[in-house]
């Protein structure tokens, strides 16, 4: 199983997966661009991202970027629904040019509109940014979300619903943990009961997983990290779904609130001892 982290690209993309590879990770995510703003960033360097994906295959280490927080496909604003859609073409374009097999991008907030205006608007912000970026080996992950506010994407059917009129190929899911639980979707009296995962049209679209503990409890609702163990899911979900036979081929990326990027190599290997203290049987 392939355990990644979030690390910066500050420095230049081959020296984030240098990063990477020297945190014991086999895998790593970054963000395309700033992640709280549209404005002055930098020009894609092709030739770091090419010297990042020479490392890569040496060390058999896979990507995926992060789209910037500000992004919302969901606006009922047009302008920000304009720069959204903009934004998240360069971010497809610039993660193909480092190698990575998918973009993440969060799930936008309607505000008043409602869900079902909020479905349509992703829907019609996902195919222009397809027919301006339509390639065939970098995937669009929509991650699901914790519900705060008029956020969509908190359920399976929510995010099943978008996803709908675009090929597997094209839009896939990336779930993230402390997500699920917080939005009430993870059953923590059913470690490995996690809904999404029982739905074959889910499964078939998801690509990655962001692997973490919450600090809020079952249902809050709110998007809150926390290291791992060291939350109100805890070991034994954290162990379930690490160890779940279903996601045997998905690589797990960590987002915990670490205090400096170093600490993601204590966080890896504590992933690695719950994957070695034991496989639970499948339910």
């Amino acid at each position: 199983m392939r355990i990644g982290c979030h690390v910066s690209v500050a420095k230049g993309y081959a020296a984030a997966v240098r990063d990477a590879h020297d945190l014991g990770a086999d895998g790593l995510q970054y963000f395309t661009k700033n992640p709280r703003g549209f404005r002055g960033q930098k020009a894609l360097n092709r030739e770091d991202a090419e010297r990042g994906r020479s490392l890569m295959e040496q060390w058999d280490v896979v990507s995926i970027g992060h789209a910037p927080y500000l992004i919302n496909l969901a606006s009922p604003d047009d302008e920000l629904f304009r720069l959204s859609v903009e934004a998240l073409t360069q971010d497809l374009v610039i993660g193909q040019a480092r190698g990575s097999f998918g973009v993440v991008v969060h799930c936008g907030k309607p505000k008043t509109m409602g869900l079902e205006y909020g479905i349509r608007r992703m829907q019609d912000g996902i195919r222009q940014v397809l027919s301006r970026a339509v390639k065939d080996d970098i995937w669009l992950l929509l991650e699901n979300t914790a519900g705060q506010g008029s956020e969509i994407g908190y359920t399976v059917e929510q995010l099943l619903a978008i996803a709908q009129p675009f090929s597997a190929q094209q839009v896939g899911f990336c779930l993230d943990t402390q997500h699920a639980f917080a939005a009430g979707i993870w059953d923590p009296n059913d470690p490995a009961g996690i809904s999404a995962l029982s739905q074959p049209s889910f499964r078939d679209r998801l690509y990655a997983v962001h692997f973490n503990d919450s600090k809020v409890p079952f249902g809050a609702r709110k998007d809150r990290h926390q290291l791992i163990g060291r939350g109100t899911m805890g070991e034994a979900m954290l162990k379930a779904v690490l160890t779940d036979p279903r996601l045997a081929d998905i690589p797990f990326f960590l987002e915990t609130p670490v205090d400096r990027q170093p600490q993601y190599a204590d966080e890896i290997q504590r992933c690695r001892q719950l994957l070695s203290s034991g496989t639970d049987p499948a339910p």
